[in-house]
């Protein structure tokens, strides 16, 4: 039985590793964009600003909204951040995945939340997120 010795073994097995790494390209590799995601809820510095912000949105849907966005805006508790005409971040604090109901459909809900926003805010280069009722993203960086 011939035996290779181990040394050897380790250099063939790097070799072979190079080359496939090399064979990779840094180049197709996805590049995050420059907003970035955030997929926790971000702190809230101001949370009457915030509960304002979300009853004037509710306000808005339920005057224009569809069948479907007033039926999901009652979800909205807090919409943190800061937005003009023209940009700004969005990030929506809902009750989805809890609160007294549950919601049939939280994917679809969460969709016409933040359609009904981009109508609301209608920018240039504005982004909005939405949150469940834990904080965790279901919805990252809508172009509103």
């Amino acid at each position: 039985m011939n035996r290779t010795p181990r040394t050897a073994v380790v250099l063939a097995l790097g070799a072979v590793l190079l080359a496939g790494a090399s064979a990779c390209s840094i180049e197709s590799a996805a590049k995050a964009d420059q907003i970035g995601v955030a997929e926790k809820l971000p702190a809230d510095p101001d949370q009457g600003k915030s509960e304002e912000n979300a009853r004037e949105f509710r306000s808005w849907v339920d005057a224009h909204g569809t069948a479907q966005q007033k039926d999901a805006v009652g979800r909205v508790q807090r919409i943190i951040g800061e937005w003009d005409e023209k940009t700004g971040n969005a990030y929506i604090s809902t009750d989805i995945n809890g609160g007294k109901t549950q919601v049939k459909d939280p994917q679809a809900a969460a969709t016409a939340i933040v359609e009904a926003f981009g109508d609301w805010k209608d920018s240039e280069q504005g982004y909005a997120s939405l949150y469940d009722v834990f904080g965790n993203a279901m919805i990252t960086n809508y172009k509103f």
